[in-house]
Order: C-alpha cells, then sequence, then structure tokens
C-alpha cells in the first residue's frame, strides 16, 4: 500500500527535482511496506539507509542549482537548514537502527511515518516550489508567495487517493483470501464483511442485520460469542473463540475466529476487526480420530490381552522345550554312548585278538620259565648237597651233568629275554585296556579340556589297529600342534570312526596317511586312504544319519552322522574330497581355543 502518490500537482517543472521528489515518495511509500508486513531488520536498515544517502544527494543538487542561480541569500541558508534538520534527524533515528538496542516499533512509529509524509508535502509544495518559481521566472524568491489554501488542497487530494488505494487493495485482499474477515463498529454491528464471510453465514449484504449475524450463530454457542465480543470491547484485549454456525438444512459449520478491537487516537473504543477460518474439516477429523482413538483403545485392550494369553503359551511351550531339550541331550548322551559301544563291539573280535597275542605269548612264557626255575631250584639242591660234602668229586661230577642237561648258558640268558617279552607284552595289554576303557567311558559334555591331539590319534591306532594292520600301512605326517581346547573321548571316536571307515574302504593292502597342521588359529587332522572312493551321488549323504553303503546289518549308518555332530560341537568342520577308485580324505578343522561356549583358560 502507498502513503504517497504522485500526481501532476506535485511536478515543479524542473526534471531533475521532480525526478528525485518521485523517488523520495518511493523510498517513502517502501519503508511503510516494509514496516507493515514485519520485515527483518536488515531489510529496514536497508531502506533507511538509502532514503539518507538519496535525500542527502537530493539536497546537495538543490544547493548546487540554488547557489548556481544566486539564489536569494536569506531563503537559501534557510532552505538549506530545513535540509540539515531532516538529515539530522533521519541520521538519529538511522543509528538507532542499527544499534538495535530498542524495538523497531518504538524507533519507526505511526507518527514519524506521519513526520515523514508531512516533510515531504511541505518540502515540495513549499520551499522547492518557490525555488522552482524563482527559477522558471527568473524573479527573486522572496517575491514569490505560494497560498496555503492551494497547498493544503493538493496535499489533502494526494493523501486521500492514498487512502483510496490502500482501501482498495485491502478490499482486494480481503475479497479473495479463503477466511473470513470482518470489522464491527461500536455497536457490534457488522460495517465491512467479505464474501467468503457472506457465503460462509448464508446471510446477503443488502438485508445484513446484527440479529440476523447473531441468528446464524448456533443457540447454544449465541452467547458465548456475545459475551466474547462484549469482554473484547470492555477490555481492549484480543481474543480468540471456537463457535458453530447452524444453517437451516442443519448443517453444522466450525468457525475458528481471532478479533481485536480498533481504537480511535483518543483511546476510544471504534468496534472489532477480525479474521474467522472453517474448520469443520479439522473438527469431523478430531471427531473421527477420537472415535478411532476409543477404537484403538479397545483394540490395543483386546491385542494386549492376547498377547499376554499367547505369552503365556509360550511360556509354557519354552518349559516344554526345555523339557524336550534335555531329555533329547541326555538322548544324544546315550546314542553317543551307544555308538561307542557299537564301534567296540564292532572291535571285539579284533581287540581280543591283539589282547590274545601278547596273552599267548605271556602263558607260554610263564610255562618255559616255570620249567627254568624247577631246573635253577633242582641244581640250588645239588649245590646245597654238594656243601655237605664238600671237594667230593662225585657231587662235582653230578653238578656238571646237570649244567649240561638244563643247558644252564641258554637258560641264563633266555630267562631274561622271556622276563622281558612278558612284560612288553603285559603293558601291551594294560595300554590296550587303557584305552579301550577311555574311549568307551561315557563322556560328560561339560569336560572341556586342553589336549594333544596326536596322543589321542596315537591312543585310537591301538584300539583299531588290529582292524587296520592287515589291510593298510599307516603313515604319520605329523605337523607341530599346540594343545586344543576339546573333548578328547569324543573326538577320539571321531578319529576311530574315519580310521575304520578307511580300512573297509580299502578291499586288499593300501595305505592311510595321517597328516596334521595349523592354518592362523585353527588346526587341520587329515585323514586319507587309498581305497575305492565314494562315489559323487553318495557324497553329499554321508553325514545324514542312518545313511550307510555296507550291506544290511554291518553299518548303523550313524558313525559319520555321529562324527559330524562332533565335530560342530566343537564350532569346526569336517570336510570330504573323494575320487571313486583312487580313495578319500576326510579333514578335521577344530579351532586351538575351543567352542565359544564359555570363559577359555589357557593350557598350563
Amino acid at each position: 500500500m502507498a502513503i504517497l502518490t504522485w500526481s501532476n500537482q506535485l511536478a515543479l517543472g524542473i526534471e531533475s527535482i521532480d525526478r528525485q521528489h518521485r523517488h523520495l515518495i518511493d523510498l517513502a511509500n517502501q519503508l511503510d511496506d516494509a514496516i507493515a508486513i514485519g520485515a527483518d531488520r536488515n531489510s529496514i536498515i536497508t531502506i533507511i539507509n538509502d532514503l539518507v544517502d538519496y535525500t542527502v544527494y537530493h539536497f546537495q543538487h538543490e544547493e548546487q542549482l540554488m547557489e548556481a542561480a544566486h539564489y536569494n541569500p536569506t531563503l537559501y541558508a534557510s532552505h538549506k537548514a530545513v535540509h540539515q534538520e531532516f538529515v539530522t534527524k533521519m541520521t538519529v533515528i538511522q543509528d538507532e537502527v542499527e544499534a538495535g538496542i530498542h524495538p523497531l516499533s518504538e524507533i519507526i512509529s505511526h507518527d514519524l511515518l506521519g513526520y515523514l509524509v508531512n516533510w515531504l508535502y511541505q518540502h515540495i509544495l513549499n520551499t522547492d516550489k518557490k525555488m522552482a518559481l524563482s527559477f522558471i521566472n527568473a524573479v527573486d524568491a522572496a517575491q514569490i508567495s505560494i497560498d496555503p489554501q492551494e497547498h493544503n488542497d493538493i496535499m489533502q487530494s494526494n493523501l486521500y487517493a492514498a487512502l483510496r488505494e490502500s482501501e482498495s487493495r485491502f478490499k482486494e485482499l480481503a475479497e479473495n483470501i479463503s477466511a473470513l474477515i470482518w470489522i464491527t463498529n461500536a455497536n457490534e454491528m457488522p460495517i465491512f464483511c467479505n464474501q467468503f464471510w457472506f457465503a460462509t453465514f448464508n446471510l446477503q449484504f443488502d438485508t445484513l442485520t446484527r440479529e440476523q449475524w447473531l441468528q446464524a450463530i448456533h443457540v447454544d454457542d449465541r452467547e458465548k460469542v456475545r459475551q466474547t465480543y462484549k469482554r473484547a470491547a470492555k477490555q481492549r484485549t484480543k481474543i480468540k473463540i471456537e463457535y458453530r454456525l447452524l444453517s437451516a438444512d442443519g448443517k453444522i459449520t466450525w468457525i475458528y475466529e481471532t478479533a481485536v478491537p480498533r481504537l480511535r487516537k483518543n483511546g476510544s473504543f471504534a468496534g472489532l476487526m477480525g479474521c474467522g477460518m472453517d474448520i469443520t474439516s479439522q473438527k469431523q477429523a478430531e471427531t473421527v480420530l477420537a472415535r478411532s482413538n476409543v477404537q484403538l483403545e479397545r483394540e490395543v485392550k483386546k491385542r494386549t490381552q492376547q498377547l499376554i494369553e499367547i505369552n503365556q503359551t509360550l511360556e509354557r511351550e519354552k518349559n516344554q522345550q526345555l523339557l524336550l531339550n534335555s531329555q533329547l541331550k541326555e538322548a544324544q548322551m546315550h546314542l553317543l554312548q551307544s555308538e561307542k559301544m557299537a564301534s567296540i563291539g564292532q572291535l571285539a573280535a579284533g581287540v581280543a585278538h591283539e589282547i590274545n597275542n601278547p596273552m599267548s605269548y605271556i602263558n607260554s612264557n610263564l610255562t618255559a620259565l616255570k620249567k627254568y626255575v624247577d631246573n635253577l631250584l633242582a641244581l640250588v639242591a645239588i649245590y646245597e648237597k654238594a656243601e655237605v660234602a664238600a671237594n667230593g668229586s662225585e657231587s662235582l661230577a653230578q653238578i656238571k651233568a646237570f649244567k649240561k642237561q638244563i643247558d644252564l648258558d641258554f637258560l641264563k640268558t633266555d630267562v631274561l629275554d622271556l622276563l622281558e617279552e612278558s612284560h612288553e607284552g603285559a603293558t601291551r595289554v594294560k595300554n590296550i585296556i587303557q584305552d579301550l576303557k577311555d574311549f568307551s567311558h561315557p563322556s560328560n559334555d561339560d569336560e572341556w579340556q586342553w589336549s594333544d591331539l596326536h596322543a589321542d590319534i596315537e591312543s585310537t591306532l591301538n584300539i583299531v589297529n588290529n582292524e587296520v594292520k592287515y589291510k593298510a600301512e599307516i603313515i604319520k605326517d605329523f605337523g607341530d600342534l599346540p594343545k586344543v581346547r576339546c573333548l578328547p573321548q569324543q573326538l577320539n571316536q571321531v578319529f576311530m570312526n574315519l580310521l575304520i571307515n578307511s580300512a573297509q574302504a580299502i578291499e586288499k593292502n593300501g595305505i592311510i596317511t595321517l597328516r596334521t597342521g595349523t592354518e592362523n588359529d585353527h588346526v587341520w587332522i587329515d585323514i586319507s586312504d587309498t581305497g575305492k572312493g565314494i562315489s559323487i551321488e553318495h557324497q553329499s549323504k554321508i553325514f545324514d544319519p542312518f545313511f550307510s553303503t555296507k550291506p544290511i546289518g554291518e553299518g548303523s549308518g550313524l558313525g559319520l552322522s555321529v562324527s559330524y555332530s562332533i565335530i560342530k560341537k566343537h564350532q569346526g568342520d569336517i570336510q570330504l574330497t573323494s575320487q571313486p577308485g583312487q580313495g578319500s580324505t576326510f579333514r578335521i578343522i577344530l579351532p586351538i581355543a575351543g567352542a565359544v561356549i564359555d570363559p577359555i583358560q589357557e593350557p598350563a
């Protein structure tokens, strides 16, 4: 909107002066607009700086023209003084705005804008007009008089034009906004309402009365609206209110309204000015939302109860699962022990043969040893008789004859050999029995310990020796292995299963090679044979429970399945490489630190 409008009535006939006056009016209007729309401080500072700078430039231009025209010295001095007074006042305002100490509303008030308007009109229509007439008519400015009434008429005409423009713009804005814009007088009578207001209230402009306005409001809200407006008028305060309109067809429209009091310069109440919005959709949405919340609460309660019941069911199932897991763990231990005992049963004949061999020569040696001892005792008896008949030639002859008869020199040598051999056989029997005892002993899953895998392999070889020695040569290519945290008895069962399978895969004579090594934080054990190998279609099934390529009755089909479970329990891996007709290699990979199940204690 414009607080000043340029017209030909303001033109003085000097092009440069008129152009500068027009720009000054434009800057004043820019300042008014910036304040009206609430522009930021920096934008207002820029406009004020432009206004001050351009005013100084304009004043300097006028003063140069007056000096060049030898303008009346007295009037020149007063004209220049008026210039300086304006510049001083605007510079003070400029400094206050830039300092930012006080709010803009205190610095740039309506009084300041009124001063700016009055000063510009006085400057243009009085001092500058007298200067221009002096230049144009080449007369002394002191001889020129300005008609005050003409000055006032031009000023009023321009101010009225600015007011009409401002009112026109306000109405244009009010009529094109989807909001209820209205103004009342001090008697609560609407004196302006926009088209949206009339359309919403379903009223006509030419028949509008205060009663029609109130009747359009829902009967339950009328008194509230009336009292709210009275309070705003009495207390001179801003109000906010929600109320309903009720149309003839029963349609309800919700209105949210904000209004402020209009005050005259003397402070008296002139009416209210308000802006309202149709919030029916929002209210409907709130109603739907409230119903949805109630329904949601019901659903939440229902779902919560269902979840409680489900959790209770899950808790029962969890307890049942724990019980089943415990039973399954126990069954697995029984299965593991059964597989061990099945393996022992499978090896029983061979183990018996292994024990029988040393026991046979121990028995034979003991028989010979008894005979040797009897002879030695007889010799001792003869010596004792000889001691009675010292130096008796007949006794000496008898001793020599008996020594020859029992071959004493051979007896002395052979008796030591028999004792050594018997001791060796007894040790071997003891080791076999101990290995069998260790192998067949029921294992406990908690018995994790640091073990020497090479010693475990040697122990297993003692047990399966009779199964292997007639078919295969054992080649050991052991690397340098650290102790491994494991379940040794269970790993021994894996070694035994793989060694027996390797021996059974060799039809006549072959080689079983054992290799070990380390890679990063794992150890590996390879058990290779030169047997018949495993067909490709069977390789993917060999670790399945009860799968066996052996004839019915010769294998349980659990050996490799149990071995697989044991290695997985160690968080390791077991891999197969096989070529039919060339042999197979099983690689066992184990973490040195064992399965991650509890804090690990390093080996001593």
